[in-house]
């Protein structure tokens, strides 16, 4: 139990310094477009592109109508950006920040909560091209759409716990990042973006075995119209227990080696 608590409190205190990692969150989008014309609106383009691009040819590949596809791959894309890059950043949010870690005594989790504060700001940016999508395609909004908010912070909630570990674990192994993408890359094609769950049967490893079908399925279905599944909860719940007592103790008994090991 002492090295939970340890944990919490490295958790507690990250979100006590909110206004260091929302301040350098923000400020790592706006560096990374400073000097662009089109500014942070490339976000969004490059996303639309990759929507409206994938969607005609795989739209024709599975034989279905572009507005019947659309919202499915569009959601599914711009959900999925929100995963996988939290996750592969995750991995870098000590190492990135070893120069302020060596002189500044904050908890290690302000640094995960800066890479998770930089993707949301980019999520938001992608998440304009869904009203657009959904005007264009037909796609119907009802009450189902309130579920979204709980399906997204449960989603980061897992997240959340997920890249502490792989921050710390990268802080004394380099070679997890190059892992992490791999697996990542690799879970993109076995999870329910591009296809559609409904295209397997409903107990399929790929939907009950993969956690990332069921972070995609509490936040998609919701924006799409449909109520998510209640299996896709409970997966995510019990993950949520354990996978932060797991990410407590590991983080109360190893974070304050990683300053020694950037």
């Amino acid at each position: 139990m002492g090295l939970v608590a340890g944990g919490v409190a490295d958790v507690v205190g990250g979100f006590g310094a909110w206004r260091m990692w929302w301040m350098l969150a923000k400020n790592d989008v706006i560096r990374r477009y400073r000097r662009s014309r089109v500014g942070q609106l490339w976000l969004t383009l490059s996303m639309a592109v990759m929507i409206f691009g994938m969607g005609g040819i795989y739209a024709s590949l599975f034989g279905t109508s572009m507005a019947d596809y659309l919202p499915h791959l569009g959601t599914g894309l711009v959900l999925w950006g929100l995963m996988s890059q939290t996750i592969n950043e995750s991995c870098s949010s000590f190492t990135d920040n070893d120069s302020i870690i060596r002189q500044v005594a904050l908890p290690r989790f302000t640094y995960l909560l800066r890479t998770i504060a930089r993707n949301l700001f980019i999520f938001a940016h992608n998440l304009i091209i869904l009203p657009v999508l959904f005007l264009v395609t037909g796609t119907v909004i009802d009450w189902h759409i309130l579920l979204f908010v709980p399906g997204l912070l449960l989603v980061l909630a897992n997240l959340a716990w997920i890249g502490y570990l792989l921050a710390i674990l990268s802080a004394r192994f380099r070679d997890i990042p190059q892992i992490v993408a791999s697996i990542v890359q690799v879970a993109f094609f076995v999870s329910p973006v591009v296809f559609k769950p409904s295209q397997l049967r409903g107990d399929h490893p790929v939907l009950i075995l993969n956690p990332f079908a069921s972070m995609l399925d509490v936040m998609r279905e919701p924006l799409v119209g449909h109520l998510p599944s209640a299996t896709s909860y409970l997966i995510l719940l019990g993950l949520l227990v354990v996978g932060w007592l797991v990410a407590l103790a590991f983080s109360g008994k190893y974070s304050h080696r990683v300053v020694y090991w950037l």
